[in-house]
């Protein structure tokens, strides 16, 4: 559904059909735009210009301190971790087309524990090409290097520095619309790749047996039933191929499943934004002793602008997650969170947010685990080229495995430049 971009002055009245508030700092709004991601004049940088491209080269250095740096339920150890995180972001600035192309990294310095030390980075390249005014088609590829959390169930306790894997993958996808019907494909493929370990006793411990390939093709079908409200189908069909036929305890996990859902989405005067959906979804394996797994999925979402100043946004879901624990087959994972954005000044920017998971594995030991965060924000921007940010954030899990719960508070300041 196409978008009104409306620009709001100063002092001028508008219809509450059209904007939220008429008292947004003089900023650029467009419709179903939150605070986080509208645009704010005067304090958005320049950017560099090469050609038809903008570069936003940005750098951001974060002190933060861990309570838990292990994620362990007894004997819990903390830390000063030092973040450098320098990047890049160029897109073109063409009336059709679009090409963009992102580069970040994450280097972690930890004060007292070394061989917790991490380096982050990631790339991603996107384009769209449209063909005619609502009919355009997408590509991305994207490659990640990132480290499992020291939380993580998957990952071998014993590790003596956390596990790195490497993420590689690729989607292409169609988009058309005739009249009130709306087509979507989409197909994305990516790679897992773990690198293998060493234990805290010097032992050599295995994860190549965890490398895998997923594919997933889904396409969605929209009618719009009146101007903002558009009902859906959307059926998507997925194959997992580990690179290893057999894991270390003698299973095939290399699977296929599907899922099917059926729903709605809308846009209530830019005002109230989201989609609802429900449906089922199956997971099939290769193996007879894992369990296959099936059942209701499905998740609504929903932004909420009550002020040009004030954001709420609500999102849950319910999908099916893979996992190489024992005998268990995957799990279904609920995820929901609520966030709060607000512009307290034209260069203040507050958040909170809190969140819950329960994730029910199943076959195997039956884990389940409930998980809780929370957390809260707070941005001041200096002028268009630095900014200080500040926040605090709490995350509690508790399972029903022995000594496997935990409590982690961190709080971290950070110092950022962009151009």
């Amino acid at each position: 559904m196409a978008r009104k971009k409306i620009r709001i002055f100063k002092y001028v009245v508008l219809p509450l059909a059209s904007v939220c508030s008429a008292s947004v700092w003089g900023a650029d709004v467009e419709r179903g735009v939150g605070v986080n991601e509208r645009t704010i004049r005067d304090y958005s940088p320049a950017g560099i210009r090469a050609g038809s491209f903008m570069i936003h080269p940005f750098f951001e250095n974060q002190n933060e301190y861990k309570d838990n740096i292990y994620s362990q339920q007894n004997n819990t150890q903390d830390d000063f971790i030092f973040h450098l995180q320098p990047g890049v972001n160029a897109r073109s600035n063409w009336n059709r087309h679009a090409l963009e192309a992102n580069v970040s990294t994450d280097m972690q310095l930890y004060s007292s524990h070394s061989s917790e030390d991490k380096e982050n980075y990631a790339f991603d390249l996107n384009g769209r090409l449209d063909v005619l005014r609502e009919n355009f088609a997408t590509a991305k590829f994207y490659y990640a290097h990132q480290y499992e959390d020291r939380g993580s169930p998957d990952s071998p306790f014993n590790a003596s520095k956390p596990v790195q894997y490497d993420t590689t993958g690729g989607l292409i996808g169609y988009e058309h619309k005739i009249n009130r019907i709306r087509f979507n494909v989409l197909n994305d493929t990516q790679h897992l790749d773990y690198e293998n370990s060493i234990s805290s006793s010097n032992t050599f411990i295995n994860n190549d047996d965890r490398d895998r390939q997923k594919n997933t093709s889904t396409g969605r079908i929209g009618y719009e039933i009146m101007p903002g409200y558009e009902a859906f189908v959307r059926g998507s069909y997925n194959f997992i191929e580990y690179d290893q036929k057999f894991d270390d305890f003698g299973l095939q996990r290399s699977s296929d499943g599907y899922e099917v859902v059926t729903g709605i989405a809308l846009d209530f005067t830019g005002k109230l934004v989201g989609d609802a959906y429900i449906g089922y979804a199956r997971q099939e394996y290769d193996d007879a002793q894992l369990k296959t797994i099936s059942d209701i999925t499905g998740g609504f979402g929903l932004k909420w602008m009550p002020t040009g100043l004030t954001t709420v946004s609500a999102r849950v879901d319910r999908a099916i997650n893979e996992t190489t624990q024992g005998f268990s087959s995957g799990y279904f994972s609920t995820a929901s969170t609520v966030t709060i954005d607000h512009e307290l000044l034209r260069n203040v920017l507050l958040n909170a947010s809190a969140g819950y998971i329960f994730n029910d594995y199943r076959g195997g030991a039956g884990r389940q685990e409930d998980i809780y965060y929370a957390g809260i924000s707070a941005k001041y921007l200096l002028n268009r080229n630095f900014f200080l940010k500040s926040g605090y954030n709490f995350r509690t899990r508790s399972t029903n495995f022995n000594n496997a719960d935990y409590d982690i508070n961190n709080v971290y300041f950070s110092l950022g430049a962009q151009l």
